[in-house]
């Protein structure tokens, strides 16, 4: 099933997370002109630790970069600690029984994707700058995803292939 607006709408599960102004997913997405949600693997991933820290310096570089809201499977209060440190006053919403990964269609990590030559490179350029894996809250093997919203409206999507597959984002602001 492709997610789509009307899958957005129905969907009334109550959020909870940080910093967010609406309990519902389609208040969240129509909240701003231009909302960016973003799947988290997990937050121990030396991944999505990097590209918090690319959306991190992109908001402070561009003004018009939409607002973000990060989805995640660990705890609110385990979000609350990882933001603090990484990405002060983010917005993010505690995702642990994975309910929007599945609305969203969030891929696994599997097959010949767990070999992928620019993960693995990617990998090492991370760690030479001094990023970890840490032990991550909820399943390991899921994969990012990126989807862009205007007035409420989805109008681009991004699903990982493998871990690191994010899109550029100075493309998106």
């Amino acid at each position: 099933m492709e997610i789509n607006d009307t899958l957005i709408q129905q969907y009334n599960e109550p959020l909870a997370g940080g910093g967010l102004p609406a309990e519902h997913l389609a208040e969240l997405v129509a909240s701003e002109p231009m909302v960016l949600l973003h799947f988290l693997r997990h937050l121990g991933c030396i991944y999505c630790k990097h590209t918090v820290e690319q959306l991190r310096e992109l908001t402070q570089q561009m003004p018009r970069f939409p607002t973000i809201y990060f989805v995640h499977q660990s705890p609110v209060e385990v979000g609350h600690d990882f933001f603090a440190e990484r990405f002060p006053g983010a917005r993010h919403i505690s995702d642990p029984k994975r309910k929007l990964f599945q609305l969203f269609g969030i891929n696994r990590l599997k097959g010949f994707n767990l070999l992928n030559p620019k993960m693995f490179m990617l990998g090492i350029q991370l760690m030479r700058k001094g990023h970890r894996n840490e032990m991550g809250f909820g399943d390991i093997m899921m994969l990012s995803g990126t989807f862009l919203f205007r007035d409420g409206k989805l109008i681009w999507k991004h699903r990982a292939q493998f871990a690191g597959d994010d899109p550029k984002w100075n493309q998106l602001g």
